[in-house]
């Protein structure tokens, strides 16, 4: 599957907001399979809406991870032999145009103008395909679609100049490798990469989609439909994030150095405090501290003060 980055033109609109981007840029991938594949053709698109560019500029852009193939409504996968990224990029441009054109953020004649050059505008980068038993390679493109925007390695601060510092790579356009600037405009330009109150930044798209995914797959010509639906495994994925964080594997044994297996959950406290009192792991009760004051109240008449007791 390979992993595409379409990027639009350098235009900040508020009527075309990132949900719109991703369609365009999710629509353009399905088009192009569908070339070859087949009009019923369905692929599997995660879509990443990324607004930041090197130096932190403002420069909204996709990154995207989709299946080499598309699925038939037969249930079986039609590969695509190779990736156009001319077709790809010229299929994004016309379904974003029209999505502005649509909501009127843009007029027909800039349309046409825009159709008239002889650069398209846009631009897009096709990686090579991945495997999907390279799970490392996997893991590090998916890390790579959702980074941040920025990192705070390539951030100074000069506190007796008061002004800030981002090095990154040569820019082209500005000609030059780093921005300076002044603390509040350092803020103005790191919050517009915050995306408002329940906007998503990645969609999942075709097979990908929720809705998909939870529709259940037809049974096999054959092959009757079974009374019960299998019970699903347990997922570990629990285990390999405390690994990926704390770097240590909590199903290997301290001891032996061998695989463990989860025979069950133990959540009653009592019978929790018990496992860790015999293997001697149970810290030893701290004195209770010293209860606090009772408060008094004086009657209805008076000022309605509480008074400690220990005043008395």
């Amino acid at each position: 599957m390979p992993a595409a980055s379409v990027l639009p033109a350098r235009r900040r609109s508020s009527s075309c907001g990132p949900s719109e981007l991703a369609r365009a840029g999710a629509e353009a991938v399905k088009e192009l399979i569908r070339h070859t594949s087949g009009d019923d053709a369905r692929p599997g698109i995660v879509v990443s809406i990324a607004t930041a560019g090197d130096l932190l500029q403002w420069h909204p852009h996709l990154h995207l991870i989709t299946t080499d193939a598309g699925r038939v409504s037969e249930g079986t996968w039609h590969p695509l032999p190779n990736w156009d990224g001319e077709l790809l990029i010229r299929l994004f441009r016309e379904r974003l145009l029209g999505s502005l054109l649509d909501k009127r953020a843009i007029s027909q004649e800039l349309v046409q103008k825009l159709l008239a050059w002889r650069h398209p505008g846009f631009s897009a980068h096709v990686g090579e395909p991945i495997l999907a038993s390279d799970k490392q390679r996997l893991e590090d493109t998916a890390a790579y679609l959702v980074r941040n925007p920025l990192s705070l390695r390539k951030l100074v601060y000069l506190d007796g100049q008061k002004a800030v510092l981002y090095r990154s790579r040569m820019n082209p356009t500005l000609g030059r490798n780093f921005e300076a600037m002044d603390p509040p405009e350092w803020l103005a330009r790191m919050s517009d990469h915050i995306p408002d109150p329940g906007q998503h930044r990645t969609i999942f798209y075709g097979e990908y989609s929720s809705r998909v995914r939870a529709t259940p797959c037809p049974p096999e010509a054959g092959l009757a439909a079974p009374d019960a639906p299998p019970r699903r495994r347990c997922s570990a994925s629990w285990a390999r994030m405390i690994a990926k964080v704390y770097h240590v594997d909590p199903l290997v044994c301290l001891r032996c150095g061998q695989r463990m297996s989860i025979l069950a959950f133990v959540s009653d406290q009592h019978s929790i405090g018990r496992i860790l009192e015999h293997l001697g792991l149970r810290s030893s009760q701290q004195d209770k501290p010293p209860p606090a004051p009772e408060i008094l109240r004086v009657a209805e008449t008076g000022d309605g003060w509480g008074v400690p007791a220990s005043w008395d």
